[in-house]
């Protein structure tokens, strides 16, 4: 930029150095809000359109998403350092010297009369100003005293804070992503399921139903009874139900449904002789490969009844008449009517390479978890307290300040304020000239 005062030589442009302008272009705040948005609109679209499992392993764990944060993060932190120096010079330095006619162009400003000035009317006006919690202070200037008063310096610091916080949830979010894991897993009693993220394995001891006062007709709670070990050794061993999981070494062990789980049996009709038996979940499909079809669980009735309209329906969740709806399949895609197989109950069934008997001979629940390990989830949860205090900061908390002199001619106290909520500083002048008008009366 050139100097075209007369009389003096033109200036070069100052160039700012690379790094200089390297460090600006990361800090500033379109990039901040660019980056910002562009991991919402990822998140977004991860959340929609991708299945959990496949949004965690080919998103949120990507090395390019991981990227975007780490610049994301970057920006807040240059943009945190950059403002922090300036915000501690305008909560902690002050101007507290004012002229009048300063003062007197103050968004809000009013000219208090007394009756009685006295030999120090600031001192007596400072009081007025602690006693409605201003820290206040009178200074001595070329044109007279000057009373200053604040309150709420801290909520400066309001989007500072916030920015500390929203950097803390980002370190957060990768450390966790990096270092962590999610995945699904379950079982029925005796079940074994290993899970090599974690290098442990957890053996299904139990999983019962707990039924509610409300009675049978509302979901039960299921409560499972899990071993967990690492290398043959017993790390830990408990019990997990909805909003009670197992933890231990940064892992949780979260219950997220319950299943039921038929035990089927196949038998030649002539001989009697059980040919498979086996365990169908809930939904679950089970191949007869060397009688060519398979078995698929539609759906497991506890409590087995009709509708009018010829619909199965269970009338609660209590095993009063526990029943399973199946349908046989072939390769080739054909499929037999659906038919229903009560307990302990034999049927006969045909199929194209001969027929069958099934039977149901039991039925037991089986537990379904979500593993998941977050190291960064302790400071996910401390970023989002920190932010919940900026906010409360930024939009709560509002710095008043106050300057006021003294007019000897007019007998009056000149008093003028500042503070991003209008409405709050005149109701802190109003108590300030009540205060006023009552000390005079005493």
């Amino acid at each position: 930029m050139t100097n075209d005062t007369p009389g003096l030589p033109e200036q070069a442009p100052v160039q700012e150095s690379p790094v200089r302008q390297i460090l600006k272009f990361l800090s500033s705040m379109q990039l901040g809000i660019i980056l910002l948005l562009l991991l919402a609109v990822i998140s977004i679209y991860a959340a929609t359109w991708k299945e959990h499992q496949v949004a965690i392993s080919s998103v949120y764990s990507s090395w390019w998403f991981i990227g975007i944060m780490v610049f994301t993060a970057l920006n807040l932190l240059l943009c945190t350092v950059e403002r922090i120096r300036p915000t501690w010079r305008q909560a902690f330095n002050p101007r507290r010297v004012m002229k009048a006619e300063a003062i007197k162009r103050m968004p809000v400003n009013r000219s208090i009369k007394v009756k009685q000035a006295g030999t120090q009317p600031l001192e007596r006006l400072e009081q007025v100003f602690r006693a409605n919690r201003l820290k206040s202070s009178v200074s001595d200037s070329p044109d007279g005293q000057v009373l200053f008063g604040e309150s709420g310096r801290y909520g400066y610091f309001g989007s500072v804070v916030t920015h500390l916080s929203l950097l803390l949830i980002l370190l957060a979010a990768m450390f966790g992503g990096m270092t962590g894991f999610e995945t699904r897993d379950g079982g029925y009693a005796g079940t074994i399921f290993n899970v090599p993220q974690g290098n442990f394995q957890a053996v299904i001891n139990n999983v019962t139903l707990q039924y509610l006062p409300e009675g049978p007709q509302v979901r039960p709670r299921a409560i499972s009874d899990v071993t967990v070990s690492r290398n043959g050794n017993v790390i830990k061993q408990g019990k997990i139900s909805i909003n009670e999981p197992l933890r231990f070494g940064g892992i949780a062990l979260y219950h997220t449904t319950f299943l039921w789980v038929s035990e089927v049996t196949v038998s030649d009709p002539d001989s009697g002789t059980v040919l498979e038996q086996f365990k169908l979940y809930e939904r679950d499909r089970y191949y007869m490969h060397e009688m060519g079809f398979y078995i698929d669980s539609l759906a497991f009735f506890p409590d087995f009844s009709m509708t009018g309209m010829g619909q199965p329906i269970t009338r609660s969740y209590a095993t009063t008449r526990p029943v399973l709806a199946y349908q046989v399949g072939y390769p080739n895609g054909k499929t037999e009517q659906w038919a229903l197989l009560d307990l302990n109950e034999p049927q006969l069934v045909e199929t194209e390479n001969g027929p069958i008997v099934l039977t149901l001979n039991g039925f037991e629940n089986a537990a379904v978890f979500n593993i998941i390990k977050n190291l960064g989830r302790p400071y996910l949860f401390a970023g989002s307290l920190l932010m919940v205090i900026g906010l409360y900061m930024s939009f709560f908390l509002f710095p008043r300040r106050f300057w006021a002199v003294f007019d000897s001619k007019s007998s009056s106290f000149l008093v003028g304020g500042r503070s991003r909520n209008k409405l709050g500083l005149e109701s802190v002048f109003d108590r300030i000239e009540e205060e006023i008008s009552k000390r005079e009366e005493e």
